[in-house]
């Protein structure tokens, strides 16, 4: 997994910046005109007209979940980036074909945009591909973002529980689990965000039928760099990345409160680390701002 290029970290997993860094210095020694692979661009690539398509062209309105993917129009060994601008700000960074806004597990399973993050309303969608010889294309889409919904009333607000060694074996988290201590899980209209002790942590998009939650893959606000994000919110920071993967994998857990407690009982669930911080009971701690 590597920031920035695929699919970011927390502070407390295992990075592969390294890799990344090397993309980024290999894109940087070449000279104009060749590739990352250090080979001769083609002049009929060179002078190929750059443009970019996307997903979203098309669209007016927006889901709160959709795949947002960039095709340019020239080959991957001739271009360097792809950037995915909402309102502007760059908010994803994409170095490697396919190009997809939250990043791919190698392809095979993608991340998404989750529009929940946004207020309602108009909003700018904007994938910019770079290419090796430093040309530009932007490709904008103006869509509607709908009011996402709350939570059910007595799921929503924020809870707490010590999450311990047992936890993660129990789940059987070994690549990377996450930290011992007390988490914090909220659950509003964003989705389910997790608070590690740390001090950092991560969102998932969510979507709530009765006492089945749907967990999804991560949602991305701002680009993974040096380890951290700029999102920030409950007292935490650099909120962003993953439990396992970009694209989640899917889970669905089983809610119920009695009391001033909140059971998460997992149904189905591919992502160890994210049932040893889910999986089990929760202390109600207060409403969410």
């Amino acid at each position: 997994m590597r920031p920035i290029v695929g699919v970011p970290r927390r502070q407390w997993q295992q990075k592969a910046a390294p890799a990344a860094l090397l993309a980024v210095l290999s894109v940087a020694a070449c000279s104009p005109g060749t590739t990352t692979s250090g080979q001769a661009a083609s002049p009929a690539a060179s002078s190929a007209k750059l443009s970019v398509t996307s997903t979203l062209d098309g669209h007016t309105t927006l889901p709160h979940r959709i795949s947002w993917v960039a095709t340019p129009s020239v080959p991957p060994a001739d271009v360097t980036e792809v950037d995915f601008l909402i309102d502007g700000k760059v908010t994803w960074i994409e170095r490697e074909a396919p190009y997809v806004f939250g990043g791919d597990d190698n392809g095979a399973n993608r991340g998404f945009l989750f529009t929940t993050w946004l207020s309602p309303g108009m909003h700018t969608f904007t994938a910019r591909v770079i290419d090796t010889d430093g040309r530009k294309s932007a490709n904008t889409v103006t869509a509607r973002v709908p009011l996402a919904p709350q939570p059910p009333a007595a799921l929503k607000g924020m809870w707490a529980r010590t999450m311990s060694g047992q936890d993660i074996t129990k789940a059987g988290a070994t690549q990377a689990p996450p930290p011992t201590g007390q988490w914090k899980i909220v659950f509003n209209h964003v989705g389910g965000w997790e608070l590690d002790p740390l001090g950092s942590g991560l969102v998932n998009g969510i979507s709530v039928r009765g006492h089945i939650i749907h967990v999804y893959a991560p949602i991305q606000m701002a680009p993974w760099a040096n380890n951290q994000t700029t999102t920030s919110a409950f007292g935490h920071h650099s909120l962003g990345g993953t439990d396992c993967t970009a694209a989640g994998p899917f889970g669905t857990y089983r809610w119920s409160v009695s009391g001033s407690h909140l059971t998460l009982t997992p149904v189905h669930e591919g992502c160890p680390n994210r049932q040893a911080v889910w999986a089990g009971v929760w202390s109600w701690v207060g409403p969410t701002p």
